[in-house]
C-alpha cells in the first residue's frame, strides 16, 4: 500500500531556493533576511538575501530564498543525554 502523506521528519531543499520542512517544529523568528526555528532535535538558522515563508502549517512549512547565504543546524542536546 502506498503512503499518501509524509509521516517521517523531512527536510527537502530544491535548487537552493526552496526549503520544505515536514515534522515537529517550533518557529522562533523571521525577518526579510533570515528565519530561525527548532526542528526535531535541531536549532536551524537560514540566512539569505531575501527569505519568504510560503506555507506555515502545523507540521509543515515551505520557505523560498533568494541568494542563499547560510544554513546552520545545531543539535540541541539534553544536559542528561550523552552524544554517541
Amino acid at each position: 500500500m502506498k503512503k499518501l502523506f509524509q509521516t517521517d521528519p523531512l527536510i527537502e531543499m530544491i535548487n537552493c531556493r526552496q526549503l520544505r520542512i515536514i515534522g515537529t517544529y517550533k518557529f522562533l523568528e523571521a525577518s526579510e533576511k533570515h528565519c530561525s526555528f527548532l526542528y526535531e532535535d535541531f536549532s536551524v538558522l537560514i540566512k539569505a538575501k531575501r527569505v519568504h515563508i510560503d506555507v506555515l502549517k502545523e507540521e509543515e512549512f515551505i520557505i523560498h530564498v533568494e541568494e542563499l547565504l547560510n544554513i546552520e543546524m545545531k543539535r540541541q542536546v539534553n544536559p542528561y543525554e550523552k552524544i554517541r
